[in-house]
Parts: C-alpha cells; structure tokens; sequence
C-alpha cells in the first residue's frame, strides 16, 4: 500500500477496549448497458478522502453508536455482543458533579444519525477498568485504563450487529504493514456530532511488543482525536484492543489493564456479527459506491438503473484488482476497497 508522509503524533484511543474492577454501578429498580473506464486504482489513491461521512444505518458502522449522558454529553460507543458497548470510561464520570452518571441517566442510540438511529436502549448497568481514576487529573495511567464496558436493557446487537475485539500483535501489524488489512478510525468526531466519520488515513508504523501497543500514522484533525479504531482482515472488521500509541509519546509506554492476560480473556465476547434482523442493513452499499466513485470506477454514461451501475462498478473493481468477479456488495469487498485505496 502507497503510504503518506504523516507526522508521527502520540495519541491514545479513547474508546477501544474495556476492563472488569474497580467501579460498578447498576441500575435502581425505577441491465442498463453501459462501458467503464480502464481503471489503475493505484493512479487513483489520492482521489479517495482522508475522511468522509457514512450510512450509520449500514453495517459496519450500525455498530457505532452514541453513548448520551443525562443530556449533557455523549461518548461514541461500539456494540461488541448483543448486550455490551465498549466506551470511555471518562464518559461516565460527571465531572461538573463530581460523581458517576447513574445507568438511569444513560442511554445508547445504536446507529445514530443526525434525526434517524438503528435502534437504542437504556442503560441497565456498567464497569469501569481497574486503575481509571477520575480524579486523577490527566496521566498516562489515566489515559491507559479510559474503559467501560456498559451494559444495555435490550440486546441491541441483534438489530446493529456487532463488532468482536482484535488485540494487534508483531504479526498483525506486520501484516497490515504489507497491505493484508487496513486501519481506521470512526465515530462521532467534535465537530461532526450527528453523524459517523470514518477516517481512513491511519496505518501502523510499529509495534512495542513488550506493551502490547501499536503505533500509528493517523492525522489528529480537529475532533477526531477520540475516535475508536477499528481494523479490517480476513474478511471482517473489528475493534483494536489495544492502545495505539507512537514512538515518540513523552514517557515510556506501560502495561494497561487490556494488555494484561486476565483481561485479555474477558475481552474475548465473540466474532463480528452483521445484524439479522432490523432496520440496519448487513451490506454498506452506500460507503462501497461512495468509495467506488472516488477510485474513478463510475459510468462513462449515466445510469437510471443505479443498482446495475452499482454491480458494474463492482465488477470492474474485483477485476482489476484479481478478485473474483461477483458484482456483489459486501462487508469483506468494503475492506478489500479501504485496503485498496491507501
């Protein structure tokens, strides 16, 4: 993959994994013919956004959610089983107050965007990572156990679907290294609050095995420094579970709660599941045409039939790339398109 010159920049995740411990509240009783260009994706890379705007109502990103806090805030939260959304652990915290938000006083809209969501639950109760301290003040410790896992009345996930966790090793980011997979961010950006950006001019530059960390090329624009990161391989995405920091963080990487062994276990909640039933769509039609355009795959005439103009555009895509030739939109071509374009 053609990499660009970004400047290294330290940063942690703010909503990527969780942990079990130290605070636990729980809820109170209460056939159109037509030709296509010869397309080089590789002259075309550039053409393809660092970020844009996506169909929060197609998984993947049905997944993603708005974790709202009394109606005073919201943190992005992703689904990664039926019941349980990954989240900030900071979130949680009413620092006006000084106390805990109460499970009464949340609510998680699954797929949300700007007047539309997917579906949405409250809250029935949830943990916070052990070692977050919130009064703390801002610390690398801080930052290294920002988790909660947040559990919800309704199983949400089998409307959104969900994602399961990857933790990035040596060979892992070796392989998305040599252009097996791709690394991205996405989630309710600051100053894009209703709808979901998904950036995709993220990469790993290495690894620091004994922590259990990656690092990253990811531009920090404006709002998007709390965006969770998710990765695409083998035909699914899922959440990083690790940090993602860089090399030139200003003190030395140290163990968090998720790469302990303890935690690791309970980290496993089950693989990427697109949802069955509901009103999210299991196939991101919208990204992979949106994509598709920007890569230079569209009609030389215009279409009325939009589905055909769609398939053709897939097809000429899987060509050229020596895929298989289906015409069909699915999550793993999604990925192939993402790997593709960086």
């Amino acid at each position: 993959m053609a990499r660009r010159g970004l400047k290294y920049i330290g940063i942690g995740i703010a909503c990527l994994g969780f942990g079990f411990g130290s605070v636990t509240v729980t809820a109170q009783p209460t056939q159109t013919s037509m030709t296509f260009s010869n397309v080089n994706p590789d002259a075309n890379k550039d053409a393809v956004p660092d970020a844009m705007i996506v169909d929060a109502a197609e998984y993947p990103w049905s997944a993603v959610g708005r974790l709202n806090t009394g109606g005073r805030g919201y943190c992005t939260g992703i689904l990664v089983d039926e019941y349980h959304v990954l989240t900030d652990a900071h979130c949680l915290f009413y620092a006006t107050e000084g106390r805990w938000w109460q499970p009464g006083e949340l609510h998680f809209v699954a797929g949300y965007q700007r007047d539309t969501n997917v579906t949405n639950s409250k809250v029935k109760s949830y943990e916070v990572a052990p070692g977050y301290r919130a009064h703390g003040g801002v610390s690398l410790a801080s930052i290294m156990n920002n988790w909660a896992l947040v559990k919800l009345d309704k199983p949400l996930g089998r409307q959104a679907g969900w994602l399961g966790l990857k933790n990035l090793n040596r060979k892992l980011v070796r392989r998305l290294q040599n252009g097996q997979g791709a690394l991205i961010q996405a989630g309710y950006r600051r100053n894009a609050q209703h709808a979901i950006t998904v950036g995709f001019d993220c990469g790993p530059d290495g690894f620091f095995s004994a922590q259990n960390r990656i690092g990253n090329r990811c531009q920090l624009k404006p709002g998007r420094a709390d965006l969770p990161f998710l990765v695409y391989m083998d035909g699914k995405f899922n959440v990083v579970a690790n940090r993602v920091l860089t090399s030139i963080a200003q003190h030395p990487p140290r163990s968090g709660s998720l790469s302990k062994a303890s935690f690791r276990a309970k980290m496993n909640r089950g693989e990427s599941q697109a949802p069955k039933a509901g009103a999210a769509s299991p196939v991101p039609m919208t990204t992979i045409s949106s994509l598709l355009e920007s890569l230079g795959y569209s009609g030389e005439r215009a279409s009325r039939n939009k589905a055909v103009e769609s398939k053709a555009a897939i097809r000429s895509f899987e060509s050229n790339m020596g895929l298989p030739v289906t015409g069909e939109p699915s999550v793993s071509l999604l990925g192939e398109i993402i790997d593709a374009s960086h």
